[in-house]
């Protein structure tokens, strides 16, 4: 190729380059989508659409405050947030103070506060008798059930100090959950775990084919998940006001201190 031509076709290049970049900038200002138009300042049209969208938006906003609203009576008012019979019970019967965890053993977040924060609140709050603890199972999977099942054949089978083991054997679980929780085998590795809890292979298999322990198990899931329409694990209960999730130790003993200001405050 002579310099002519090569001089030619970098000319053409240059020109349908320039081309290109006109025509996408007129396109850009007909069709608003320029930097101009995409900056912090909404256009005509943006504020037209805002508004027509807010009417619908403040009448959903106000529906939905009004049945958060009475959600949260109904789970103050039911006997799900209180202490029922058949209940392990931590700490003072009589306490201020009502806490109810409703939490799946095979849970991370479940098993991250047990490990983290419940110790703390055990000490500054169920030892000194200012709130009753209680854990339900809500399982949300088979090594969950079985975890679960295995606790309760514990207590049962240790009648002296039935809530006690109840919580020790919870203790253990969450601790071991890794080498269990997600294990295809999770029921070989929990039966391990009971042995070396002093639970025999016969006591084990009898505890986790129990049919009738299995199906209270479960109802009382199912009664929770219906009536306190609870939707994540863990999820606590305070005197009947709800905590989801996982919850940190500082954010739990807020909510505490709350409720014993109102039941003070009540008494005066």
């Amino acid at each position: 190729m002579n310099k002519i031509s090569k001089k030619t076709l970098l000319i053409a290049v240059s020109a349908a380059l320039l081309i290109g970049f006109v025509a996408l900038v007129i396109h850009n200002y007909k069709t608003k989508t320029s930097f101009k138009y995409n900056s912090s300042a909404p256009t005509e049209s943006a504020v037209s659409t805002e508004v027509e969208k807010n009417p619908q938006d403040a009448v959903n906003a106000s529906v939905n405050k009004n049945a958060e609203s009475e959600l949260s009576e109904l789970r103050k008012k039911s006997n799900l947030t209180k202490a029922l019979p058949g209940d392990f019970i931590l700490g003072d019967k009589n306490a201020p103070v009502t806490m109810i965890e409703y939490a799946s053993i095979s849970c991370p977040h479940c098993a991250s506060f047990s490990r983290e924060s419940f110790e703390k609140l055990k000490t500054e709050y169920v030892d000194s008798g200012k709130v009753q603890f209680i854990f339900r199972s809500f399982p949300l999977d088979q090594s969950a059930l079985t975890a679960t099942m295995f606790a309760v054949c514990q207590a049962q089978d240790n009648k002296e100090q039935m809530v006690e083991k109840y919580y020790a054997t919870l203790k253990i679980l969450f601790k071991t959950q890794d080498s269990w929780g997600f294990d295809v085998n999770a029921v070989d590795k929990i039966e391990a775990i009971a042995k070396l809890d002093g639970m025999s292979s016969e006591r084990f298999k009898s505890c986790v084919n129990d049919k009738a322990l299995q199906d209270k198990i479960l109802n009382s899931r199912m009664e929770a998940a219906h009536s306190l329409q609870i939707r994540s694990a863990p999820s606590f209960f305070v005197n009947g006001e709800i905590s989801e999730g996982y919850v940190d130790y500082l954010t739990l003993k807020k909510l505490i201190d709350q409720k014993l200001a109102e039941k003070n405050n009540a008494r005066s």
